[in-house]
């Protein structure tokens, strides 16, 4: 039984850590064709213009404007020109989110005035329109949203391998403006009651309070966040405050029949619309995002055996339906020097547009909990042996000997979770990918032997164990799982920092030979919980 659980331990961690682990089942010329005809297709639209001034700091310290970069007879590479219109969107949609804020912010202190006044009639109207100005940037903030999503699935290292760093779109954070829009469509506070009605004003400032709320703190953070990693665009035209405009526009007016809040949230319906039209429609990702029969781009399809790209994603929406994937929502990876998170992950099912990543960031997070479940077991297991050291060996040999069998035990039982480890891990790449390996490969043939011979020594007779002998074994086996443990640390770290994995055993408690059979029981505790959270109610039992 040890012989098979070092096996497997041993090629469940070759699995874990392999960095070829994944072979795209695209050619890459395909894949290269793809996105040239995209990038052809958008770079003729007139939306292009409407960023005329921002242009592009080179290594030379040349300036080249994004449309000279992107165009047809740009001899820049395919890549450099992605990571073009990525900084470019980025810039642009940070402003976007800039002018979202300030005049909602403009709004909200409006209707806070009047609050403060006690304007009954102003206050109730003015959070009407501050109500409809968040949930009418729903549309265009989804829009935008819907681009960056797509950028972000772009595999650079498929583009180009020589590649080491990428521009990253601003997909989450586009995402946290969408989320608040929807949020408040769904609320959708009726405070179209009685003026008079005290409830009425409480309802209407809570929807101040919750608006100021999100502006001063999601939303400005959000904000502040983009403009610390916009440094390759430079805007070369002064910049317009168009708050500060509108605010002097209206200031303006000699007859003033229209209060500011309404005037405000009349401008914001125009520039969402103008939004829309200028750095979505008119950039051509209409037709780039269409997914019908009648669409003008088809994205490459994988190729698999015995089963089809259409498939392989229905059994990827079937696995990642399980309930048990909610509770992975707090992690995240870098991937493709991206933040992935699994609720990003599980925010959109698995389609033609984004499945060649997809299926990478579902695999990564698998294979990423993986290592952490088999750190914390042979973490734990070294900290067994390491208390089997403490025993005085020549006055309790026996003692050592029964303290070594009860590891051995309940290693025996908790070697289950690396047969279905091993196997999930194998049945998930065949499903999205090709998996390569020797299993000759290994070079732990005398650890086996020993563990082998231990182990047939560790029967039910109880016969005796020469105690050197034991102890030999004991600082092998601790020695192959402290080499497990930091072979492949740093990489997992890269891929996985600072996660909070639910599962753990531990390992600060006191331990002493009286308690020493529950120490030992934790690892079969561990490993039934491990089955149940991240094999069972993830749906990968339905892969093997």
């Amino acid at each position: 039984m040890l012989p098979k659980l070092f096996y497997s331990i041993c090629y469940t961690f070759w699995i874990l850590t392999t960095k070829c682990f994944v072979s795209c089942k695209i050619r890459p010329k395909t894949y290269e064709k793809y996105y040239t005809d995209i990038m052809d297709h958008i770079s003729e639209k007139v939306g292009w213009d409407f960023m005329q001034n921002l242009e592009f700091k080179s290594s030379t310290e040349a300036s080249f404007n994004i449309k000279d970069i992107i165009c047809k007879e740009s001899r820049t590479i395919l890549p450099k020109k992605f990571d073009a219109v990525i900084n470019s969107l980025n810039y642009m949609y940070a402003e976007v989110i800039k002018t979202f804020i300030d005049h909602i912010r403009a709004i909200a202190n409006q209707c806070q005035e009047y609050y403060d006044l006690n304007q009954g009639d102003n206050l109730l109207s003015c959070t009407v329109l501050l109500q409809s100005a968040v949930e009418n940037s729903k549309t265009m903030f989804e829009q935008l949203y819907n681009v960056m999503n797509y950028l972000s699935n772009i595999d650079f290292k498929l583009l180009a391998k020589w590649k080491k760093t990428y521009s990253i779109p601003i997909v989450d954070e586009i995402y946290t403006f969408v989320e608040y829009a929807s949020l408040k469509t769904k609320q959708n506070i009726q405070i179209f009651i009685n003026p008079n009605d005290p409830n009425t004003k409480n309802y209407a400032c809570e929807v101040i309070l919750d608006v100021n709320s999100f502006i001063e703190g999601k939303g400005i953070e959000t904000y502040q966040k983009i403009k610390e990693n916009s440094n390759s665009v430079v805007y070369n035209h002064k910049p317009k405050c168009l708050l500060e405009e509108n605010l002097k526009d209206y200031n303006a007016r000699q007859n003033k029949k229209i209060e500011l809040s309404e005037y405000l949230s009349e401008w914001l319906k125009i520039y969402y619309d103008e939004i829309s039209t200028n750095l979505y429609k008119n950039l051509g990702f209409e037709e780039v995002l269409e997914l019908n029969e009648a669409s003008i781009f088809k994205p490459p399809i994988h190729s698999f055996e015995n089963i089809t790209q259409k498939l392989v994603i229905e059994q990827l929406h079937k696995i990642t339906k399980e309930s048990g994937w909610n509770s992975l929502k707090h992690i995240y990876i870098i991937f493709n020097d991206q933040v992935i998170s699994v609720d990003r992950i599980l925010r959109h099912p698995a389609d033609k547009l984004n499945f060649h990543c997809k299926k990478q960031h579902i695999l990564r997070v698998i294979k990423c909990i993986y290592t952490e479940i088999l750190f914390k077991y042979c973490e734990y297991v070294i900290f067994l042996l390491a208390f089997c050291k403490t025993v005085n060996i020549k006055r309790n040999g026996a003692v050592y000997i029964n303290l070594v069998r009860q590891i051995f035990d309940a290693v025996h039982k908790s070697i289950n979770m690396f047969d279905i480890m091993y196997k999930t891990l194998v049945s998930l790449n065949k499903l999205i990918g090709d998996y390569f390996h020797d299993i000759h490969s290994s070079n732990l043939s005398c650890l086996y032997y020993s563990l082998d011979v231990l182990d047939s020594k560790c029967d039910s007779s109880k016969q005796k164990i020469p105690q050197l002998y034991a102890r030999a074994c004991v600082k092998n086996i601790t020695k192959f799982l402290k080499y497990i443990c930091c072979l492949s640390k740093k990489t997992h770290e890269k891929h996985f920092p600072l996660q909070n994995v639910v599962l753990n055993v531990d390992t600060s408690g006191s331990i002493s030979t009286d308690n020493f059979s529950s120490a030992c029981n934790e690892l079969i505790v561990f490993s039934k919980k491990f089955i149940k959270v991240y094999y069972e109610e993830l749906g990968l039992n339905k892969l093997n």
